[in-house]
């Protein structure tokens, strides 16, 4: 019996388009070289100016520098060359949102293919502070006394009680400005649990002093105890970091106005508000904006960095938005042929844990806190420190190709690859096709897979003939691609509430609850969104929602039933399914707590489905394109090492270009490729030598690199005519972030 494919597709997608048209490249590198002539009338463009002191104000000093002629080290002005191209490839050819350089809008699938970008300079954008600075200044306005006094304290909602200990994870800041967590513990008394309970609906210091006063305990000592907590962490204040709601700048705002002698605070903030209100209003700001708006704040003895002191993103503006719902129909047939393709995980972390909680506990129930805690529980990750240093991502993350959970053995799918790979070989072929026949024995599941799920694609013109370029499609959420931008952008916002709604009402008895942590302050950045659900799960970070709709880690209960993970709220005696939505790479050493409720979202299943070379990448030089039906799975690409092209280190102009043609033509490398670096992309254009000088700077540490080939292309360089995207006659590219949802599981879940 055929198993009918349950999923399908929302009816808006999110378009992801860079700032500039891959006309600015292509006109900038055609030549052979670049002039400095053309890098300084590059250099006028107020916009990309902008673009690029926001990124990095430092390099932009050095720019402007070099290209007034007052920098006279030749070498740092080739490396300062190298570093605008990169920005110019960066900001004409990589859709990826981040600052200016590429921003985002929602489109409707319809019945023809219809994308016309407004002019750059009609795009919207929002700016803010730096969760990193904001963090610096909550952190420092709470200490002050006149407001110490008056702030409401909770308890931190790490915090949870195992025999006569109470223990809870407390965090200091490095030399280098970064987290660290510890497990901390104090011992139990009457009066700490009087304050704990005291506090779980908040209340001032001069309140919860008052609760411990008798005839014994005066109120000054009171006062010192609670003190002590709030010094500890046992007890944090109001304008604790916030990753979900209003800007958390707005939340400290809304916290003071109620408060008596902050008003020359609450003016310092009306004044940075009003400027970068400002600073909205358009693209292409002078840079002195930005400097006079720095100084100011330096004035409030916040230390800061100014390149990470703003925060943009942008939202591009459209005449017109919209795909042929075609597209999504092919999508839903394909993922037929990626589901057989791909494999579930041979074992998990939470595969692991689950089968130690048994041994353990069997069927018991016992709160989720016990069993994490690494003493009296089975832990988890039991080899990892309590600490964490997740790295800033300045990126969007999305399921990739292949992970540490999702080991690839040599299987059915590398067998049959493998064969075609030798028969393509022998042929000497660039293009491996796949046919639905070469995987019909594969097993099909469709019961194991997230209840929505998204993809990003490309749409390009090759060979004459539209193709949608993809790998992969997953997530925990058909939303984690579009939380970050659901603050800044009231069309995404309310895409992404349809998501998550429709995602709740598969579960009409359950509780789906948003988890809130904040890892790392400048992680704050990518991980902010809107309040997405009814429910929020706060774990070192603060929640705003209601009381009663915050389920504290201390209030969930876990067991497993039937060979799943249960977690249940005794408060509200419902089961709470955690979700994260976001694009945090929430694995890298995160703390165990946030790890385990953001795993346990995907339990049971696979969290994407996709095509994979598996071994192949490591075994071979050269992967061909690889292509089924209107579909291309994977680029071409060349794994080079840099000894390799130790011939162009000593050659320049003419010969330089004669010996890279030489060598393009012996390994059929296109003149346009990408340097593929993780998740990074860098176009690269092999017939300028400017760009070749990009290039080989980017890799001069390197033992080797990844190419690909760049498909926005038709001979070299597209024509207007066959550009999916454009902006009147000028071309861009593109991805789309098209999600899907389990169609049959609603209708089940309405009945």
């Amino acid at each position: 019996m055929k198993l009918k494919n349950p999923y399908t597709f929302f009816d808006q997608f999110c378009l992801r388009t860079p700032l500039l048209s891959l006309d600015f490249y292509r006109n900038l590198t055609n030549s052979e070289t670049i002039g400095i002539e053309e890098f300084k009338g590059i250099w006028k463009d107020d916009i990309l100016r902008e673009a690029i002191f926001l990124a990095s104000p430092e390099l932009f000093s050095e720019i402007e520098k070099w290209l007034s002629g007052t920098l006279k080290d030749h070498q740092k002005s080739k490396r300062l060359e190298s570093s605008l191209l990169k920005y110019i490839s960066r900001m004409s050819s990589r859709c990826t949102p981040f600052g200016l350089f590429a921003g985002c809008s929602i489109g409707q699938f319809g019945d023809v293919t219809a994308i016309e970008l407004a002019h750059y300079d009609k795009h919207q954008r929002q700016t803010r502070f730096d969760m990193n600075f904001l963090v610096a200044f909550s952190q420092k306005i709470s200490k002050e006394e006149v407001i110490k006094k008056q702030l409401i304290w909770y308890v931190n909602n790490s915090l949870y009680r195992i025999g006569n200990q109470y223990r809870y994870i407390e965090y200091k800041y490095n030399q280098y400005n970064r987290r660290e967590h510890s497990i901390e513990a104090v011992g139990y008394s009457t009066y700490l649990e009087t304050i704990i309970e005291s506090a779980k609906l908040g209340k001032n210091i001069s309140e919860l002093a008052i609760v411990l006063v008798d005839d014994e305990i005066t109120y000054e000592e009171a006062e010192g105890f609670i003190e002590e907590l709030i010094e500890n962490q046992i007890l944090v204040s109001e304008i604790e970091p916030s990753v979900t709601g209003k800007g958390f700048l707005e939340q400290i705002e809304i916290c003071l106005k109620r408060l008596n002698g902050t008003e020359a605070i609450l003016k310092e903030i009306s004044h940075y508000q009003k400027i970068l209100d400002q600073v909205d209003q358009k693209l292409g700001n002078k840079e002195i904006e930005y400097l006079k708006l720095s100084e100011r704040v330096a004035e409030l003895k916040t230390p800061f960095e100014l390149k990470y002191l703003f925060q943009t993103d942008l939202y591009t503006q459209t005449q017109s938005n919209q795909l042929d719902i075609r597209w999504g129909y092919k999508l839903k047939r394909l993922l037929t042929l990626l589901n057989r393709m791909s494999n579930a995980p041979s074992e998990t972390y939470l595969q692991r844990f689950k089968q130690a909680f048994e041994n353990r506990y069997e069927t018991q129930e016992i709160p989720l806190a016990t069993a994490l805690d690494t003493e009296v529980g089975i832990g988890y990750l039991q080899h990892q420190d309590a600490s964490d240093s997740t790295p800033f991502l300045d990126d969007l993350y999305i399921p990739s190709k292949s992970t540490s959970q999702q080991e690839i053995h040599w299987n059915h799918v590398q067998e049959i690859l493998n064969q075609k790979l030798q028969k393509l070989y022998k042929d000497n072929g660039y293009s491996l096709e796949l046919e639905d026949k070469d995987f019909e024995n594969l097993k099909l599941d469709w019961t194991d897979l997230p209840d929505t799920m998204a993809t990003i694609a490309e749409l390009a013109t090759v060979d004459g003939e539209k193709k949608m370029i993809l790998s992969s499609v997953g997530g925990s959420s058909g939303a984690n691609l579009l939380g970050r931008f659901s603050t800044g952008n009231e069309q995404i916002f309310k895409y992404v509430q349809d998501i998550t709604r429709t995602e709740q009402e598969m579960y009409p008895d359950t509780i789906l609850a948003e988890v809130i942590h904040l890892p790392e302050s400048r992680t704050g950045n990518v991980i902010r969104r809107a309040t997405v659900r009814a429910y929020e799960i706060p774990y070192l970070g603060k929640s705003n929602a209601s009381t009663e709709q915050q389920i504290a880690i201390s209030d969930l209960m876990i067991s497993v039933q039937y060979g799943r993970i249960i977690l249940r709220s005794k408060t509200l005696n419902k089961e709470i399914i955690p979700r994260l939505t976001n694009a945090h790479n929430y694995s890298a050493n995160a703390l165990p707590v946030y790890h385990f409720l953001c795993d346990v979202q995907k339990q049971g299943g696979r969290s994407g489905i996709g095509f994979h070379w598996g071994e192949a990448l490591e075994k071979y030089t050269f992967l061909p394109r690889v292509v089924y039906k209107d579909f291309i799975l994977a680029k071409a690409r060349w794994k080079i090492t840099v000894a390799e092209l130790s011939f162009l280190k000593d050659s320049n102009g003419e010969e330089r270009t004669n010996t890279i043609n030489k060598w393009r033509s012996d390994n059929n490398i296109p003149k346009l490729i990408q340097l593929i670096d993780g998740d990074n992309t860098l176009l690269i254009n092999l017939e300028n030598t400017n760009s070749v000088s990009m290039w080989l700077d980017t890799i001069k540490n390197k033992s080797q690199c990844i190419l690909e080939e760049f498909l926005f292309t038709e001979d070299g360089w597209s024509s207007d005519s066959n550009s999916i995207v454009q902006q009147k006659e000028k071309q861009y590219t593109n991805q789309f972030a098209i999600s899907f949802y389990n169609q049959e599981k609603l209708k089940k879940a309405k009945k």
